[in-house]
């Protein structure tokens, strides 16, 4: 005979109550260093998730009860307890196969209808099996009652244990399997954990056959636990997480809390713009769609738009372009001076080099005698060459970066008219580059081939897609060469040649095999410690072997000694050092991610240091400022040719200019000294003076308010960029990337 409804309630009860009870201290431990705020907000979210989990659990046992009722029971029952994993996997289904990676499987298109029916269906059997098993323990003749119950008690034990078991696997796979991507799939986690960890408690400790009698004291704690839980859910998300301190450390250490913030602030968005007020959360009037940290700050109005607590009476980013403006009108009047002329003179027609490195860290970079014997092709390079000590990518990931490096715009997603290739062919030159697989596939071949007369794609994931097992700096390097002797035997031979040779091993250090035989080579023998940071320094020793054989190669053709060229890197790597950074790159915009290599060798040029805040948006403009030829209309960079002369005069060197920084979770601006970086979603602001504090650990953000609203108004004067890296917004992007006006060569 089937349960009563209040028994039912008190199993419900006792299932989300207990999960959440179970999952509080792991979550604990993930916040630590804990303060009693933070513990109150993680504890009851976790306890309110409990809460919403026995209604939904109690709501499935009176459809199965109703079910029953009418002679209906088995998988029908079964389907009506299971009907509840679809108010997750729908929504999870919907978002998880949007993704670079995700979208190229096979069936994708159809897994946001077929994944929920397949977990609907799948987790209906289990119940269905795992009910005949709990309840039907032997077959044919009955055995004693007290018999019967000892069995199943025994049983409902050992399913408990499984059921505790899995949730600990699932919070491993939870904290420990891409940690900031995903978000959907970790609040499912999450879900899950707390639902398997609860019916674990509940078979472990509630007898098989209770006894029909009214809701005793345990019943009546259960359901002021319940009350008391949603009592403290309403506070919480009233008044939890109001300081930054608190938001940063959800956001950087946190997973179920985390995840949880996020799923209240999107039920609980008033306005539908987007973002929420309840738990720290960053708007200011959840009533006006038109007011929210995304919304532009109108000068002199009184409103403060964008919520940062400032409001605008002067335009600080005009007056901040028209300093800019100023500059530019005297760099151009030095272009064209005499010492600009005769560079141009002894340059005309030289090769030119540009080698990226993907996922390079400046740091790993820094003149010390250590790094110097690991990497003597990259340090002899840079011998010859101006190092950029303060350069910086426009984001942490290589599709925006290499695309603003490649065209020299903040926002190289929209239309492009000429591309750097394109503005060198144009100026005479044949342009060839070596690029790796997953570089055409996620950056987009469109935008980044224009203008090349050919160009190798270099196959980094033969095995298995998106996993670089091998090392292929070797490979780069002969593919390099190849397209090099292709040119010099062509009918175009005497045109000049620029090619681009992106290397990608540094960003497969994860994936390298230790096996694998240039990575023992380089090695001899030696074993790695454990840890990211030393097979992350052992690829990029195979990026300077694959270096050292691209300059013998070009020295035996001859083109080395007078080929201009570019090393520089399209963002950092996370290497463990710093919860805030994620597993890689990408999401955020700290310097670990973001400071990269950038040097320019001119020969003949005496090599220098230059400490100027620059950006790869400044790579384009400066090499086509070597040419007499007019750069194209528009581009956002700023030629770096006064900082390569030392004679150039040093108002020239004055930068003014903002670097612009955009990533998928965090956005944000340098003004040199200054680096500010906004987490909308977040509610997190961050201010740091760079020049005392380049590891940004003193955030200023509430000591100087007003310096963050100008901050914040000059990033929102910066052309926005769509950072949507969705496959609905991969294609819109290569759609965008297609020249507006094929170039045609008039030769």
């Amino acid at each position: 005979m089937p349960a009563p409804p209040s028994t039912w309630a008190i199993r419900s009860l006792l299932t989300g109550l207990a999960g959440a009870a179970l999952l509080a201290p792991i979550e604990a431990l993930a916040l630590a260093p804990l303060d009693a705020h933070l513990l109150w907000v993680s504890a009851s979210l976790l306890a309110g998730l409990g809460v919403a989990v026995a209604l939904v659990l109690l709501a499935g046992e009176w459809v199965a009860l109703a079910l029953r009722l009418r002679g209906r029971g088995g998988l029908w029952v079964a389907a009506a307890r299971a009907l509840a994993s679809l108010i997750v996997l729908v929504p999870v289904a919907a978002h998880l196969f949007e993704g670079a990676f995700a979208s190229t499987l096979p069936g994708a298109a159809a897994m946001p209808f077929v994944l929920p029916t397949l977990g609907f269906v799948g987790l209906a059997l289990v119940l269905t099996l795992t009910s005949r098993w709990l309840e039907l323990p032997f077959a044919g003749q009955a055995p004693h009652p007290a018999t019967l119950v000892a069995v199943v008690d025994r049983r409902r034990k050992l399913a408990g244990l499984a059921l505790l078991a899995l949730t600990a696997a699932l919070e491993a796979a939870n904290r420990g399997l891409f940690r900031t991507e995903y978000p959907d799939v970790h609040t499912a986690l999450v879900i899950a954990a707390l639902v398997c960890a609860g019916l674990g408690i509940r078979l472990l400790v509630t007898p098989a056959a209770p006894r029909p009698r009214p809701p005793g004291p345990a019943a009546f704690a259960l359901a002021a636990a319940a009350l008391l839980a949603l009592l403290s859910l309403g506070l919480c998300l009233e008044s939890g997480l109001q300081s930054p301190e608190s938001r940063l450390a959800v956001a950087t250490r946190g997973m179920h809390t985390r995840m949880l913030v996020r799923v209240a602030r999107a039920l609980l968005d008033g306005d539908g713009d987007g973002f929420a007020a309840v738990l720290g959360g960053p708007d200011c009037d959840d009533n006006d769609p038109a007011i929210n940290p995304d919304a532009r700050e109108i000068v002199g109005n009184a409103i403060d738009e964008d919520c940062d607590g400032y409001v605008a009476r002067e335009d600080v980013a005009a007056a901040l372009d028209q300093a800019e403006e100023a500059r530019v009108e005297q760099v151009g009047a030095w272009l064209e001076g005499d010492e600009v002329q005769a560079l141009r003179a002894r340059l005309a027609g030289a090769p030119i080099l540009v080698i990226t490195v993907d996922a390079l860290r400046a740091d790993v970079l820094e003149d010390t005698p250590q790094n110097r014997a690991d990497y003597p092709a990259i340090f002899g390079l840079l011998d010859e060459s101006v190092v950029f000590t303060r350069a910086f990518a426009p984001a942490a990931g290589t599709d925006l970066s290499m695309s603003t490096l490649l065209t020299g715009h903040v926002d190289p997603f929209s239309t492009v008219d000429t591309t750097l290739f394109e503005a060198l062919h144009e100026r005479g030159y044949e342009g060839y580059a070596v690029i790796p697989s997953e570089v055409l596939r996620y950056v987009g071949k469109t935008l980044i081939t224009r203008g090349l007369g050919d160009y190798r794609r270099l196959v980094n994931d033969l095995h298995q897609r998106d996993v670089g097992s091998y090392a292929t700096s070797e490979r780069t390097t002969a593919l390099g060469l190849e397209l090099v002797d292709r040119h010099l035997a062509s009918d175009r031979a005497a045109a000049p040649i620029v090619l681009w040779i992106h290397y990608f091993d540094v960003h497969e250090h994860g994936e390298i095999e230790l096996g694998d035989r240039h990575l023992q080579e380089l090695l001899a023998g030696r074993p790695l410690d454990p840890g990211k940071a030393p097979k992350y320094r052992a690829t990029v020793g195979l990026v300077d072997r694959g270096l050292a054989r691209l300059i013998a190669g070009l020295q035996e053709r001859g083109l080395w000694e007078r080929a201009i060229v570019v090393l520089a890197s399209d963002h950092g790597e996370g290497l463990g050092e710093d919860p805030r950074l994620p597993d890689n790159h990408g999401r955020v915009l700290y310097n670990p991610l973001v400071h990269v290599p950038l040097a320019i060798r001119l020969p003949g040029n005496p090599p220098a240091r230059a400490a100027a805040a620059v950006s790869l948006v400044d790579i384009a403009p400066t090499l086509l400022s070597l040419s007499p030829s007019p750069p194209p209309e528009g581009l956002d960079g700023a030629t770096l040719l006064p900082h390569l002369l030392a004679s150039a005069p040093e108002d020239l060197r004055r930068e003014t200019r903002p670097i612009v920084l955009n990533e998928s979770d965090q956005r944000g601006v340098i003004v040199w000294p200054h680096k500010l970086m906004l987490r909308s979603e977040d509610n997190i602001t961050e201010l740091y003076d760079l020049a005392a504090d380049f590891e940004e650990r003193r955030n200023l953000a509430a000591s100087e308010p007003a310096r963050v609203g100008e901050l914040t108004q000059i990033f929102q004067a910066a052309p926005t960029v769509n950072l949507d890296r969705t496959t609905r917004g991969r294609r819109l992007r290569e759609r965008a990337a297609r020249n507006p006006a094929a170039v045609v060569d008039p030769r």
